[in-house]
């Protein structure tokens, strides 16, 4: 991780922040990679309309999400969170948690042949050899894959950072996809030349 380029000034930049904060001694490509989060993604409550009203709400929300890491099992961490979460109400409040879906963590080795191929076919395709980097994202698939499969999976992204996904202004260069196009084959050709 310590090889990939970053840029604290370029990141805080492209997300429109002025600091990063975070767990301490971890850099900011360690928290968003191989440690566990929890974000508060939406608070809501109350009159939520526009001008003033003197309500107290009897009802709050909230959406939490947490990314995993190895080792974590999603129903223990649920268990744990609602636990203490409810330890955290005032006599009189009540705490309700309604778990969504939960997905095992995964990672696949720089040494697995999936991603050795994958290296070779990046490289060729893009003319450098390309820098492992983790990532953490919500793709609960790949772990039942890896547990029912017995392999290893190998995530082979053509998006850049630059693209915001999952915002309102998402988008994909033509560029990349076209890459994509290229490198895939790569792929297939050097996975079978490991493979044997």
């Amino acid at each position: 991780m310590g090889k990939a380029p970053f840029s604290r000034e370029d990141y805080c930049k492209s997300i429109d922040i002025e600091n990063v904060h975070g767990e301490k001694g971890y850099t900011t490509m360690e928290r968003g990679s191989i440690r566990p989060s929890l974000d508060v993604n939406g608070i809501w409550g109350g009159y939520t309309g526009e001008g003033a009203k003197t309500v107290i709400p009897s009802k709050a929300y909230a959406k939490i999400s947490m990314r995993l890491v190895p080792n974590q099992d999603p129903e223990e961490i649920t268990n744990l969170f609602t636990e203490y979460f409810s330890s955290l109400a005032p006599e009189g409040v009540k705490v309700k948690v309604t778990p969504h879906h939960g997905g095992e963590p995964a990672v696949t080795p720089v040494d697995s042949i999936g991603y050795l191929a994958a290296s070779e076919a990046y490289e060729k395709s893009f003319g450098k050899k390309p820098i492992p980097v983790r990532s953490g994202g919500s793709i609960p698939i790949v772990a039942m894959f890896e547990k029912e499969l017995g392999l290893k999976t190998v995530l082979m992204g053509f998006g850049l950072d630059s693209d915001a996904i999952h915002s309102p202004n998402e988008h994909y260069g033509v560029f990349n996809f076209f890459k994509g196009i290229e490198t895939i084959p790569y792929f297939f050709e050097s996975f079978s030349k490991l493979s044997n």
